[in-house]
């Protein structure tokens, strides 16, 4: 009888640590994100160490697209500490970017899979290599200053673009691009060749006497198929990777895209109505014997063709951007809607832009026009409008309150507290505490008004439409420190349990109601003339632990103004 097999020991999966748990997870979020745009992973080369002119690293992962290389480090280490992570790595990126050429030779070479992956079609010299650092948490402005020739995909841009390429699928390669700094001169063929050909359509051109535009700025319309727009269309979303100022509009949504796509699959037609874009001062405007024409010196619109630069990310969406990016390439019914892509059209109007325009002021014409087009609907939300006028009304009252919030955000006791992404979970709204709370007490009169008390003798300037930035940034500065006052004194003041945004816990003060009862509180003591710093309102408030905030429903902030006021700061 045959022995019986001695039985092996089966191997246990190696247990990660917590901080090896979060990188995985880190790194799973960013691939989907590469992977949703159309770029390809490379294989067998994730976290291989390799040493070059000397120095020893490796990249957590390395994507391709057509001739772009991604080289992707990953660090979930905390914002502390992000700098230990990165300083090591200057030497070997620097010793990278001097030449990405012969970097990428070598690299090529220590890992053929490299090679293996990547078009033969482009040579190492017509490759645009790019390192892309990801931290999860956020990095130094003097840290990113160190290693200035790489990009960097902090948390918020990450979830930014999670969204995006989830929603829009491969057709989000574009703004990828735009992120990552490349133009169409850099990508895939047009890296190779030549070409100077501009996009043409045929459209109408409408007289400047027609269109009530400031001067110099044209009107076109034309018919264009989807895929074209989707490759040359930009939006400046509130909650997108680009610097603060001038980002007005909404977050797309997954859910209206697919609404959309599912219409265009079972109705199979475009919509009627027409998108309204932007389109840059270069647009060259033509007769049919291609001589260009002045819209000024027309009297009715005219046919015409609209010469377009080429490229990516030139025409500003507007209004539109759900009908637009519905025709998305790849996701849910893609083998109809790939058809539709090219053989569509849609209606665009076009603005023009004057030549020597500046970026900030082509930002505010189209917030306003977005404004305009939107400011009866409903979906136009109230945070939406405050940050539109924030930027185009900056010395309103709702504006001053909307800066004051933010500057809130980023000091005192509400440091952080506050919404500020559209992915912001359990994190305070703004909106009612802006126009209930902030603007009556940062309004430029009365004397229940932080400009009442504000010893500043060009103050009246505010009043004078001076835009007089700097005196309005100390105002907003002024407000800002007093309301910290009376909040930090009353967190001070109470269990340090209430001080959640959890919904769960019983009696807590951070929420909209609670933080506009303080408010109002204050305002009824500026109009009373009782107002003090951090000490005042720590003595005023030194028995508020006891007050019910929870017996407050949502709207009655003005009760608990007024009750928080007669209990402790009233001299009465």
């Amino acid at each position: 009888m045959a022995k019986a097999k001695p039985k092996t020991k089966s191997k246990r999966s190696v247990k990660l640590t917590p901080h090896e748990k979060e990188k995985n997870a880190y790194r799973k979020e960013v691939r989907g994100i590469f992977g949703n745009s159309g770029f390809t992973r490379v294989g067998y080369i994730s976290d291989k160490e390799f040493i070059y002119n000397g120095a020893k690293s490796d990249f957590d992962d390395v994507y391709i697209y057509e001739n772009i290389i991604i080289l992707i480090e990953y660090t979930v280490s905390k914002a502390d500490k992000v700098g230990d992570h990165l300083k090591p790595k200057k030497i070997v990126y620097d010793e990278i970017l001097k030449d990405t050429s012969v970097f990428l030779d070598f690299y090529e070479n220590k890992f053929p899979s490299l090679k293996e992956t990547r078009s033969d079609l482009f040579d190492s010299d017509q490759c645009k290599v790019i390192i892309l650092y990801c931290a999860k948490y956020n990095v130094k402005k003097t840290h990113q200053d160190l290693i200035s020739g790489i990009k960097y995909f902090n948390y918020p841009t990450l979830r930014y673009f999670k969204s995006v390429t989830d929603a829009i699928k491969l057709s989000s390669r574009f703004e990828l691009f735009h992120f990552l700094g490349l133009s169409i001169n850099n990508i895939g063929m047009n890296s190779i060749l030549t070409s100077n050909a501009n996009d043409v359509y045929e459209g109408s051109i409408l007289p400047h006497s027609h269109s009530n535009f400031p001067r110099g700025y044209k009107v076109v319309s034309f018919y264009v198929d989807p895929d074209s727009l989707l490759e040359r269309s930009y939006v400046l979303r509130s909650d997108g990777w680009r610097d603060e100022v001038g980002l007005y509009q909404r977050m797309i949504s997954k859910a209206k895209i697919s609404a959309i796509r599912k219409y265009l699959k079972t109705e199979g037609r475009v919509f009627i109505n027409n998108i309204i874009v932007t389109l840059p001062s270069t647009t060259k405007l033509l007769d049919k014997n291609r001589n260009t024409v002045d819209p000024d010196k027309l009297t009715k619109t005219e046919p015409g063709i609209i010469e377009i630069p080429k490229g990516y990310n030139y025409i500003g969406l507007i209004d539109g951007q759900h009908r637009v990016f519905a025709y998305h390439e790849g996701g849910l019914y893609e083998d109809n809607i790939a058809k539709m892509r090219k053989r569509q059209n849609l209606l665009v109007t076009g603005i023009i832009y004057p030549p020597g325009v500046k970026s900030i002021d082509k930002t505010k014409f189209e917030a306003n026009l977005f404004l305009e087009i939107n400011s009866t609907q409903t979906n136009a939300k109230s945070d939406l409008k405050q940050t539109i006028g924030l930027m185009l009304k900056p010395f309103s009252s709702e504006s001053i309150a909307k800066a004051v919030i933010n500057r809130l955000n980023g000091m005192g006791a509400l440091e952080d507290m506050f919404e500020k992404y559209f992915f912001d979970r359990d994190k305070i709204k703004t909106t009612s505490i802006v126009s209930y709370g902030l603007k009556p007490i940062v309004k430029l009169s009365g004397t229940d008004s932080f400009f009442s008390i504000w010893d500043n003798e060009n103050k009246n300037d505010l009043l004078n439409n001076s835009n007089n930035e700097d005196l309005l940034s100390d105002y907003i500065s002024f407000c800002s420190e007093n309301i910290d006052y009376i909040i930090s004194a009353i967190k001070q003041k109470i269990d340090l349990s209430k001080w959640t945004t959890d919904r769960n816990v019983k009696n807590k003060v951070l929420n909209t109601t609670a933080i506009n009862g303080i408010i109002i509180c204050q305002r009824l003591g500026l109009e009373d003339g009782i107002i003090g710093n951090l000490e005042f309102y720590k003595e005023k408030f030194d028995k508020v632990n006891s007050f019910d905030f929870s017996s407050y429903k949502s709207s009655q902030y003005a009760s608990m103004g007024r009750d928080l006021y007669t209990q402790f700061l009233s001299k009465k």
